[in-house]
């Protein structure tokens, strides 16, 4: 089901591929941004809720926007997650966090819109999920020579 346009996540959530090549993330559960009683719920109250039949709800939720397809990606939202769209920035203006918490269904929706209405969505630079996962890519070593004569002096010493 990854490859459908509306995927819902953990039981708790939705995301939500857009036009333009963003796709948002609406979360509403244990650990997110959203009311107290679902934020420090038990991980598995939401699944537990749907099993026996009941609903599950906030009247806050979190929102985050990523490039479609990519491993997030995130993109700045402006007026959310990044300046706003007349150039005024927040107290933090250095680094934005990825994900607006607290939101009323009104702010979810003007989220959405304000997503949907980027152009060419790219990375945001000013990102702390992008500049945490881009300090710490994964390196393959298998092929460093250092490391196979490393190894080797290694083996050598407990033969």
């Amino acid at each position: 089901m990854t490859d459908k346009a509306i995927r819902m996540c953990d039981n708790k959530g939705f995301h939500l591929d857009l036009p333009n090549g963003v796709t948002v993330s609406v979360q509403l559960g244990p650990g997110n941004y959203c009311d107290s009683d679902a934020r420090s719920a038990d991980f598995d109250a939401p699944e537990r809720a749907i099993a026996r039949g009941d609903f599950w709800g906030s009247n806050t939720a979190e929102c985050a926007a990523y490039v479609t397809g990519s491993n997030l990606e995130w993109v700045g939202v402006p007026g959310f997650t990044a300046p706003f769209e007349d150039g005024r920035t927040r107290a933090d203006d250095v680094f934005y966090d990825d994900v607006c918490g607290w939101l009323s269904p009104q702010q979810v929706l003007d989220f959405i819109n304000a997503a949907g209405r980027l152009v060419d969505p790219k990375a945001n630079e000013n990102s702390i999920g992008n500049r945490v996962l881009s300090d710490h890519k994964l390196i393959d070593y298998r092929d460093d020579p250092k490391l196979w004569k490393d190894e080797r002096e290694v083996m050598d010493d407990e033969a």
